[in-house]
């Protein structure tokens, strides 16, 4: 069994959300959930497996924000592009799912 190393720089905050997502500058879109994020990426779940050191386009569908959602929102960008840090399959699932962790793209500005 693999283990990983701890390598995040920011506190992560548990929210999910249903995100929409594609390959940057593919018109090609898919749909994704939201599982933690932090002020430097996001951790989200897929039905399919993403190249790593690939930019993708995200898109926050929808926040819950009427406090009847656990979690909390709080610095979770509402459209980003980022770097796809890592994908790995999810064992266990009723369906191929994968796990993936993205870095954000700073703004330059």
């Amino acid at each position: 069994m693999e283990t990983y190393t701890e390598k995040r720089a920011y506190k992560r905050s548990n929210y999910f959300a249903p995100i929409a997502l594609s390959y940057f500058n593919k018109e090609h879109c898919f749909e994704a959930q939201t599982l933690n994020h932090g002020a430097g990426g996001m951790f989200f779940k897929s039905s399919f497996f993403l190249q790593p050191g690939a930019t993708v386009y995200i898109r926050v569908k929808k926040f819950h924000l009427n406090g009847s959602y656990s979690g909390n929102c709080e610095g979770l960008r509402s459209v980003t592009l980022a770097d796809v840090k890592w994908c790995r399959e999810i064992p266990d699932a009723n369906v191929p799912s994968y796990g993936i962790g993205v870095k954000y793209f700073e703004p330059e500005y």
